[in-house]
């Protein structure tokens, strides 16, 4: 005796559209909570671009001597810089869009994100921490302002 198989269209449908509707709304609540951080935070971040800054502490592992030892100033430097765009929390430049579906969007242009940030110990063994603004990245890597 064959059997027919049992489908449940309408319930899978009715699921997929929920799912899709459901994603459509943490998305837009995301965003929305993206560009009221945007436009609440203060814009200091192009301070931290401008400011120089040096190593106090021991955190890269030399490869030739295995030895411990500061980042030298190009290091440091290239080290600023790269987590002074990471960590950008302006909204200089950046446009409300509307969208087909009648909201708006805002292309962050990679802004507003975290940056996994690693420092070797004595050890040997990695500190790892996740930062969210160049203040963080300054205290966990041990840099302070240069005179």
């Amino acid at each position: 005796m064959r059997t027919k198989p049992v489908h449940n269209h309408g319930k899978t449908k009715r699921a997929k559209s929920k799912r899709v509707r459901l994603v459509i709304l943490a998305s837009l609540v995301v965003l929305a909570i993206a560009v009221i951080t945007a436009i609440a935070l203060p814009r200091n971040s192009s301070q931290a671009k401008q400011k120089k800054f040096k190593a106090t502490k021991e955190i890269v592992l030399d490869p030739a001597t295995g030895q411990l030892r500061k980042p030298t100033a190009e290091e440091t430097d290239l080290m600023v810089e790269q987590i002074s765009k990471l960590t950008n929390r302006s909204t200089e430049g950046l446009r409300v869009e509307q969208s087909a579906q009648g909201g708006e969007m805002m292309d962050l242009d990679g802004r507003f994100g975290g940056v996994v940030l690693g420092r070797a110990k004595p050890d040997g063994s990695t500190e790892v921490r996740c930062v969210f603004t160049m203040e963080e990245a300054v205290t966990f890597l041990g840099l302070e302002e240069a005179q």
